[in-house]
């Protein structure tokens, strides 16, 4: 799998002139890099298994924090459930039998854990389920669940076109949007789904097939 969360060796960094891109595709936001972030650019702390040697991250992405909202009510949901069911059940004489305190305990402790537990594997899902640009390819690593992946990468050279999906109005208020790669590689498209400022995505894959043209040329 690869590891997308360590620093980085600094005895085999890539030389000067690879630590950055070039003006042509400068970032024009100033949003935040912290790893929990949903958009970074050039994040420096952050290397992957199978980056090159002169292979720099410009940008990571994750699905835009909004997309979170349905898990996170569930979550809450789940864990107020607890404090009115007991109560609501045993005054209503819904219950049989009056249920000795240990086992209230019991069960309202089990009860929390598995609604941590699914807090926990929504969470890893959005954290570890990433989208990559390098200056040197698109790759994409979707999580299916937390014990199985897939993972697909193309050279930005083999990109043929780069197209923007978006409307509506939660994704108009909160910018994001899909954006649709194709590529002449083994994986025909691939799909950066419900990223933030999908229109700066496009226009720094946009601008690194530029230089990809042009270095051909």
């Amino acid at each position: 799998m690869p590891d997308i969360f360590v620093s980085p060796d600094k005895s085999a960094r890539p030389a000067a002139k690879s630590e950055s891109p070039s003006s042509g595709i400068a970032h024009s936001f100033k949003g935040s890099n912290h790893l929990f972030s949903a958009f970074l650019y050039q994040p420096k702390e952050i290397r992957f298994e199978t980056q090159e040697a002169d292979e720099y991250i410009i940008l990571l992405l994750r699905k835009h924090w909004i997309t979170n909202f349905n898990w996170i009510s569930i979550t809450l949901i789940l864990l107020l459930i607890p404090l009115f069911l007991f109560p609501f059940l045993q005054t209503n004489n819904i219950l049989p039998i009056n249920l000795p305190v240990a086992i209230v305990i019991f069960i309202t402790l089990i009860w929390y854990l598995f609604s941590f537990s699914y807090l926990l594997v929504e969470f890893l899902l959005w954290y570890f389920t990433v989208s990559i640009v390098t200056n040197e390819r698109i790759i994409d690593i979707d999580f299916i669940n937390v014990l199985h992946k897939k993972f697909a990468a193309t050279r930005i050279s083999k990109i043929e076109d780069v197209t923007l999906k978006s409307g509506g109005f939660k994704r108009t208020i909160f910018d994001y949007g899909d954006v649709i790669i194709q590529t002449a590689g083994t994986e025909a498209q691939f799909g950066f789904y419900a990223v933030p400022h999908p229109e700066e995505v496009v226009r720094i894959i946009n601008g690194l097939m530029e230089e990809k043209k042009g270095g051909a040329g």
